[in-house]
C-alpha cells in the first residue's frame, strides 16, 4: 500500500513478482492483493484518513502493475473473445483492467475498452467487430442509465452481457431490471459462467425494465436544475457551494435518476447515507443542506420530487 500510494510502480511491481515467485496464484494476486490494495484505499479515503490526490496516485500505480502483468502475458490465437468495458459514466478503469488480465491469463482473448465507455461509440464498435460477450463494470448506482445504455446497445447487436460490481445492489439486485444476461459477485465466477451459461439477448432485452414517465424531462433538464440547487443551496447556508458540494449535487441527481430507472427508492437512501457519512469524516460539507436543495429544486410534485422527499424522511429520521 505504501508504494502505491507513493506511486512507485516499480517496487509494487517488484512485490508482486515475488509473490508469484512464491507460488501465489495469479488470481489471488489480482483479487486479494492488488483489488484490496484499491479497496482499503477507497475506504480511508471515504473516511477521511488518505487525500484524494494519494488515492488516485495509488490507482495509477497499481492500473500500471496489472497492465505490466497482462503484458507479459499472450493472446491465445484461437477461441472466445471477450470485451471489456466499463459502463458510461464510470470513471472507474481498475476493475475492467484487472478482469481483463484474469481472462487472459485463463485462455480467452480479451479487448478492454477502458472506463466511461459511451454506448454510441460501443454500438460503433460491435457493428463492425461483435465478440463472444461482453463484460461490463458499474462501480457506483448513479452510473446504472449508462449500463443500460451499454446493454442496450449490445443487445441490438446480438451480444450478450455479464455484469459486476457494486453499481448493481446487493446481490446484483438490479442486473436482470437492466438487462443483463448474467451477474457476477466476484471475477472468479466468469470463467464459470461463461462455461455454463446460455444466454439470450433477445429475451434479457425484452424483460428489461421501461425508461419510466419523466425519466428523460428529468435527465434534460439536468444543467437547469442543478443551478436552482444551488441557488438554494446558497440561501439556505449563506454562502454558494464550494467544489465538493458542487460536486455532491450532481452525484445526488444522479442518484435520483438511477432510483426512478430501476424503481427502487432503496437506492437513493443508501447514496443519502454515504454522502452524509463520507462529507461528516471529510469534515468538508453539510450533506443536509445538499440534499434539501436538490429536494427544493426537483419541485413539489413529480416522481422524483416524492421519492426524494421520502428518502430524506428515512435518513432523517435514522
Amino acid at each position: 500500500m505504501a508504494a502505491a500510494v507513493s506511486g512507485d510502480a516499480g517496487a509494487l511491481y517488484r512485490l508482486v513478482a515475488g509473490l508469484l515467485d512464491d507460488g501465489i496464484p495469479i488470481e489471488d494476486v489480482l483479487f486479494d492483493w492488488l483489488s484490496a490494495i484499491e479497496q482499503e484505499i477507497g475506504s480511508r479515503w471515504a473516511q477521511g484518513d488518505v487525500l484524494i490526490t494519494e488515492e488516485h496516485a495509488a490507482t495509477a500505480t497499481v492500473e500500471t502493475v496489472v497492465s505490466l502483468l497482462a503484458g507479459s502475458l499472450n493472446q491465445p490465437d484461437t477461441g472466445p473473445r471477450l470485451l471489456i468495458a466499463a459502463a458510461e459514466g464510470d470513471q472507474h478503469s481498475l476493475p475492467g483492467r484487472l478482469v481483463a488480465a484474469y481472462l487472459l491469463y485463463t485462455g480467452y482473448r480479451t479487448t478492454y475498452l477502458g472506463g466511461n465507455v459511451q454506448a454510441e461509440d460501443l454500438s460503433e464498435y460491435l457493428s463492425s467487430d461483435q465478440p463472444e460477450a461482453m463484460i461490463l463494470s458499474c462501480a457506483l448506482t448513479t452510473h446504472l442509465p449508462g449500463a443500460r445504455a451499454a446493454i442496450k446497445v449490445s443487445h441490438d447487436a446480438g451480444v450478450p452481457v455479464i455484469v459486476g460490481g457494486k453499481g448493481f445492489g446487493p446481490g446484483g439486485k438490479w442486473a436482470a431490471p437492466l438487462g443483463a444476461d448474467a451477474w457476477v459477485a466476484t471475477p472468479r465466477d466468469l470463467p464459470t459462467t461463461l462455461e455454463r451459461w446460455s444466454p439470450d439477448p433477445e429475451r434479457a432485452e425484452l424483460s428489461a425494465l421501461n425508461s419510466p414517465p419523466g425519466l428523460g424531462d428529468l435527465a434534460d433538464g439536468r444543467v437547469r436544475n442543478l443551478a436552482s440547487a444551488q441557488s438554494h443551496y446558497a440561501a439556505s447556508t449563506g454562502a454558494p457551494p464550494d467544489w465538493r458540494a458542487t460536486n455532491e449535487l450532481d452525484h445526488l441527481y444522479s442518484a435520483v435518476i438511477s432510483a426512478l430507472l430501476v424503481d427502487d427508492p432503496a437506492l437513493l437512501t443508501t447514496e443519502l447515507e454515504w454522502q452524509q457519512r463520507t462529507l461528516e469524516a471529510q469534515r468538508s460539507g453539510d450533506s443536509r443542506a445538499v440534499a434539501y436543495a436538490l429536494h427544493a429544486a426537483l419541485g413539489t410534485s413529480g416522481a422524483a420530487n416524492k421519492m426524494m422527499a421520502r428518502a430524506l424522511e428515512i435518513t432523517d429520521s435514522s
